[in-house]
């Protein structure tokens, strides 16, 4: 009987050794499997950070090139814009240079005044008017007086001041008031049709550029 015992014992010894073991293995299984989920998530989790990182290190580069790209563009533009300028005004210098020389020639000088005299004349109300050149003009002009005023508007009577004006040459015309006038003296020519001057230079100089403002709708 007591053998008996003794087996009955062993053989549940046995099996509780038995059920340990399959519970242990059962626990290390569940252990591993834990183990590579943990760090199948932690993988994932590095590697979408290092997209993250990458994806905004690409974006920040993206956005300093165009920070770059755009401040090149704008220090060019405005070289280009001062380039313009600077040639403008050398033309618009060169216009100047072309007055001196027109009134260099006497007759084509006294043309052109004859000119200016009957535009101011046309444009300014009936009446009397009165006139002003520069003391240059004035020293000669003078003696010819009523004869270009004969041959600019006959039948008005336009008075010659005594006294200069400032200016490179040309005449102002006005009203005995003084309230209408026409300004013919170079500066007052250049003043008036200087933006119509500075497009035309622009467009003699840079017909390109003006052509693709055109075709953009930008101003030209």
């Amino acid at each position: 009987m007591t053998r008996t015992n003794d087996q009955q014992i062993q053989a549940l010894e046995n099996a509780i050794m038995v059920r340990a073991k399959e519970l242990a293995q059962e626990f290390r299984d569940k252990a591993a499997h834990q183990c590579d989920t943990v760090l199948r998530d932690a993988a994932e989790r590095l590697h979408l950070a290092e997209e993250r990182e990458v994806l905004a290190a690409k974006a920040e580069a993206e956005r300093h090139f165009r920070r770059v790209t755009q401040a090149s563009e704008l220090k060019l533009q405005a070289r280009l814009d001062r380039l313009r300028w600077e040639l403008v005004k050398t033309v618009e210098g060169r216009l100047r240079q072309r007055m001196e020389a027109l009134r260099k020639d006497r007759n084509a000088y006294r043309d052109w005044l004859v000119e200016m005299i009957r535009e101011a004349a046309d444009a300014l109300p009936a009446g009397e008017l009165g006139a002003e050149m520069d003391a240059d003009d004035l020293d000669w002009v003078v003696a010819e007086w009523d004869q270009l005023v004969e041959r600019a508007a006959p039948g008005r009577t336009i008075r010659l001041a005594e006294r200069p004006c400032p200016g490179d040459g040309g005449i102002r015309v006005h009203g005995t008031d003084e309230r209408a006038q026409l300004d013919n003296r170079f500066e007052g020519r250049l003043a008036r049709y200087r933006q119509a001057i500075q497009r035309t230079i622009l467009q003699r100089l840079f017909p390109t550029d003006i052509h693709a403002k055109a075709r953009s709708g930008g101003p030209q």
